[in-house]
């Protein structure tokens, strides 16, 4: 065994680290600048980091002074997931040198791993993003459900810079690239089209990449009239603002049929006579009314982990008025009263004035339509269209145990990923059980900075 002495774990976190890089497609173009303010010596901040965001002004004409507040507001970044592997590994294993090592163990666990970032880094987008484009169940064919997605951001004051990432499901790029296969694309661009999944370069304004992890579910149905509640006036709801900023807030909504009534988290509704506004000019773009995303009650919590990839499992609730039920993985449902009646949560919310207006007001009878009106309760694929400051991922170092026989930790600041692997020797079957942990979170920035391309 002393030949054998370098294949320590030290050296088996290293060599995973690059595998469960390489297999993040989608988080791995989220904003990833956040994780170094988690777990300072000397200062660690627990497990949430809270992202200013900069202040709006909107001036004023004519010589009077017109002091504005200087207001921050901030985003939580939050790490909600502890994500492992565990394996046991007889003595003989070590014996074995260290390629053929990381190709029977490492680089399956290891992809097991970044497979479950990716996925909760889509259900999470999908479910935090409420501009929408394309039709739910029908796979995108139009070049312009990519324009006008990236005309979304360009409307929303996307910073300058950073060329946007559309990802998209195998089906959805399959048909996609069928239908702009007789597009121009230039032959320098043709040799890494298909490199980690990427498709096209500069194509709608965005880099192309595909990823089997793209989230998917079932739209929701709101049966009946819905309006936002009280009779002369939107007064239903903490989302209602006329002024200020939140992320989220909810919608009281009445007019519903009965019971029969529901909607999904990731649904997406409308206000009659809520347009979005830019959010310098605050005027308003486009003749389409701005959406908002339907999330769990109180905003994106998480209960615990699901046992396999798809999203988290939200926490039942009872509201104002109106239940939201867990039926499993990425299952929240949203059920009116037998009276009509329904509070739902969303983001952003309807600001329709002030320094961070994002909309229009509310136009009488405030009518509330669920996903454009078209294609309810139907299985939708949600492909994504985003500025890389839409989302955030956040890892952290998990600190090393002191019981274990040997513990290691890889980090790379450049990749922003961190991996500890422990393990601990059993003398009753000599053997040795190891550990392959991660620690994670998500958030949503600038919601408006992203755009589901539904298919």
């Amino acid at each position: 065994m002393a030949g054998n002495t370098l294949l320590t774990i030290s050296m088996i976190t290293n060599e995973a680290l690059p595998v469960l890089a390489n297999e993040c497609i989608l988080t791995d173009k989220f904003n990833r600048q956040y994780d170094k303010e988690f777990g300072r010596k000397g200062e660690k901040i627990g497990g949430t980091c809270n992202v200013r965001v900069p202040p709006r002004y909107i001036g004023t004409f004519g010589p009077a002074l017109n002091v504005e507040a200087a207001v921050e507001n901030y985003f939580p970044v939050s790490i909600l997931y502890q994500y492992h592997v565990d394996m046991q590994f007889s003595t003989i294993n070590f014996a074995l040198d260290i390629d053929e090592f990381s190709e029977r163990f490492i680089m399956p666990a290891c992809k097991a791993v970044a497979n479950r970032i990716d996925s909760d880094g889509a259900y999470f987008a999908m479910q935090n993003t409420a501009n929408r484009t394309g039709t739910p169940g029908t796979p995108p064919t139009a070049f312009k459900s990519f324009s006008d997605a990236r005309a979304y951001l360009v409307s929303e004051g996307m910073p300058k810079g950073m060329t946007p990432t559309a990802v998209l499901h195998p089906f959805a790029n399959s048909a996609m690239a069928d239908s702009v296969k007789g597009l121009y694309n230039p032959q320098i661009q043709i040799a890494d089209a298909y490199e980690n999944g990427l498709i096209a370069k500069k194509t709608a304004g965005a880099d192309w990449f595909e990823d089997a992890n793209i989230a998917n579910y079932t739209t929701g149905s709101l049966l009946g009239t819905p309006v936002l509640a009280a009779a002369t006036s939107p007064s239903g709801g903490t989302a209602l603002l006329t002024t200020g900023f939140a992320q989220t807030g909810t919608l009281e909504l009445s007019g519903l049929t009965t019971s029969s009534a529901a909607c999904k988290v990731g649904d997406t509704i409308q206000i009659k006579g809520v347009y979005p506004v830019n959010p310098q000019n605050r005027s308003q773009y486009g003749n389409v009314l701005k959406q908002f995303v339907v999330l769990p009650p109180g905003g994106y919590t998480q209960v615990q982990g699901a046992a396999s990839p798809g999203g988290p499992v939200f926490a039942s609730a009872t509201l104002n008025h109106g239940t939201f039920t867990a039926t499993g993985t990425n299952a929240g449902l949203y059920t009116a009263t037998s009276g009509g009646l329904l509070t739902v949560t969303i983001g952003e919310c309807v600001i329709s004035g002030g320094q961070f207006q994002n909309c229009t007001a509310p136009v009488s009878p405030y009518t509330v339509t669920l996903n454009g009106g078209t294609a309810l309760a139907t299985a939708t694929t949600e492909n994504l269209y985003f500025h890389r400051d839409a989302f955030a991922l956040a890892m952290v170092d998990l600190p090393l145990p002191r019981t274990a026989v040997e513990a290691s930790r890889a980090y790379d600041e450049d990749l922003g990923m961190s991996i500890r692997i422990c393990t601990q020797y059993t003398i009753n079957n000599d053997a040795e059980p190891t550990r392959l942990d991660v620690a994670y979170g998500f958030a949503s920035l600038y919601r408006s900075l992203g755009v589901r391309v539904s298919g």
